[in-house]
């Protein structure tokens, strides 16, 4: 069974989510601030992690940055904060998904299930593979022989770049590929994660690795 930590400081929405997850079939155990949360994490080590961003004692943008040091587990960012930039500030700093309160419950459950899914397909790709000074290797990205943390939705990515570097992939086509479900055109993830990919590359590198085709895409040049 599948391990969810819950970083949120509402109980009564802690406790409706735990049952909810409960039923069908996870294991929940949730934390009400932020440095709980991350104690949390550390010792339970979860297959995913849902977090909410206004939290006592340590916010969540804080606790996401520090939950990156040492988990690649799926973040879902629950916040009534409706903002398409606070979005985009938390995919980069590394969160995987994101819902605004109030939610359903079953929107939540097929989020959860299909980050799940793309970790699990993630973990299953055991072969190496290699292009110029990137090595992708049991799930852990090393540039330059130096091991640099990815988020299972950016390792995908990355790894679709990878495979195919003469294929220009539109948004559609990544947003698709990796969320198998249909893209919204105004929906700017795939540029945030593509942005936070090239960052973490060039800071090893100083080369920007990935092209960006005008009007039609990205490819790995």
């Amino acid at each position: 069974m599948n391990k969810i930590a819950i970083i949120e400081d509402d109980i009564d929405i802690c406790n409706m989510i735990a049952k909810f997850l409960e039923n069908n079939k996870y294991i929940v155990h949730y934390a009400l601030n932020g440095a709980e949360g991350i104690e949390l994490c550390k010792s339970l080590v979860p297959d995913l992690i849902i977090l909410d961003i206004m939290l006592p004692r340590l916010n969540g943008n804080d606790v996401l940055q520090r939950l990156r040091k040492f988990t690649n587990a799926p973040v879902i960012v629950v916040s009534a904060k409706t903002m398409v930039q606070t979005k985009i500030d938390l995919l980069k700093l590394g969160a995987d998904d994101y819902m605004t309160k109030p939610f359903d419950l079953h929107e939540l459950l097929a989020r959860i299930e299909a980050n799940l899914k793309r970790t699990s397909n993630t973990s299953c790709q055991n072969d190496t593979l290699t292009y110029r000074d990137i090595e992708i290797n049991n799930s852990l990205v090393y540039i330059k022989e130096v091991l640099v943390p990815f988020t299972s939705t950016e390792l995908k990515i990355l790894r679709l770049l990878l495979q195919y570097p003469q294929k220009i992939f539109s948004k559609q086509n990544l947003y698709e590929s990796i969320w198998n479900e249909t893209y919204a055109y105004d929906d700017d993830t795939i540029n945030t994660h593509i942005s936070h990919i090239r960052k973490k590359i060039k800071a090893i590198t100083n080369e920007d690795y990935i092209q960006t085709i005008w009007g039609i895409g990205y490819k790995i040049k």
